[in-house]
């Protein structure tokens, strides 16, 4: 995150700033692939708000995902993570620390501080960050969803709520664009799961829904068993394409997103489903093989990525340039410089 950023952004004072630099870092170092590139395509001042969304979003899934530490500790470190953001957004800093829900990092209070920030300055519903983090600390119990219909509470939760925020920072024009926002987030989320087969096969987790899987003749214990061989089978292939098509339906339906949202944001929403279209395009000239990766398909499909990028920031600039996009007061501009604090 660079100081004409924040500047940009009408973020002001120690704290603050401090808050939004974490989320830069944290992100520079998860090494995100929706950071640096894609924020680019954003006008500076809205990036850190768009920083602070996917920082707290990602360090609350690697809280629970890493295994440096036992469930046990894990289970600690999200409950205490959680009652920092929740009290932020719920009370601001007037509530006070000491509940005993367990340590919290110095980095995790300013991710939430610069969430809590931007929820506020963005008018955001602060109901979807509650439904995230019930979803992520009760999926701790969860291996397996029986239909779709109970993966898209998950999707709900974890990408779909997270796309109407991100929704919130380009501005806009129709209900269609949070329908097309949803969509768009569904099928990325959808993608991931095919890819991370495998690693979530080892963990005994399963995010293909199991009528899927029984509908293609395919039990958990077979995936599991191909998973571990890093081997395709016939059933397995036509699970993968029939997920694929699903996939291939949400972006059909986020399509023209870029169109429902201020022309400064435009770019940004357009690139997001041309990189999801470059890795749906990939696995389907691996003939669906989620185990093969061919160097040249990764490279070829990053220097797309790369060009299609390059041309969607050239657009960018000439849309700010014609069309200045707004930045809401923050909490504090709103009050005079008397607000509390996030």
């Amino acid at each position: 995150m660079f100081a004409h950023e924040l500047a940009a952004a009408g973020l002001r004072g120690r704290e603050t700033e401090a808050a939004y630099a974490a989320c830069g870092r944290y992100l520079r170092r998860r090494n995100s692939a929706a950071f640096p590139v894609v924020r680019f395509l954003l006008p500076p001042g809205k990036r850190p708000y768009y920083d602070a969304v996917l920082a707290f979003r990602g360090y609350a899934d690697a809280v629970l995902d890493t295994r440096a530490h036992s469930l046990h500790e894990r289970a600690e470190r999200f409950d205490a993570l959680r009652h920092e953001a929740l009290r932020r957004l719920d009370r601001g800093a007037a509530a006070t620390a000491g509940t005993g829900a367990g340590p919290v990092t110095a980095e995790a209070v300013l991710i939430c501080r610069a969430l809590a920030h931007t929820v506020r300055t963005w008018d955001m519903d602060p109901e979807g960050i509650r439904r995230f983090l019930r979803t992520l600390r009760s999926d701790q119990d969860t291996c397996a969803y029986a239909t779709f219909e109970d993966l898209e509470l998950h999707l709900r939760s974890v990408s779909g709520d997270m796309s109407i925020e991100v929704n919130t920072l380009l501005e806009p024009v129709d209900d269609e664009a949070t329908v097309k926002a949803v969509a768009l987030g569904y099928g990325v989320s959808m993608l991931e799961f095919l890819d991370d087969i495998a690693e979530d096969a080892a963990l005994g987790r399963v995010y293909l829904p199991l009528a899927d899987l029984e509908r293609h003749g395919l039990s958990r214990d077979d995936l599991a068993t191909a998973a571990a061989r890093q081997q395709m089978t016939p059933p397995l292939k036509e699970a993968v394409r029939f997920e694929a098509d699903r996939v291939r339906r949400f972006f059909r339906l986020a399509d023209g997103w870029h169109r429902h949202v201020h022309p400064s944001g435009q770019e940004l929403p357009r690139q997001c489903l041309e990189l999801g279209r470059t890795v749906l395009s990939e696995l389907i000239r691996d003939d669906y093989d989620i185990f093969r990766r061919r160097r040249s398909t990764r490279l070829l499909s990053a220097a797309r990525a790369g060009g299609t990028t390059a041309c969607s920031y050239l657009r960018t600039l000439r849309h700010r340039r014609v069309h200045p996009h707004r930045i809401p007061r923050t909490p504090a501009q709103r009050t005079g410089g008397n607000g509390r604090r996030a």
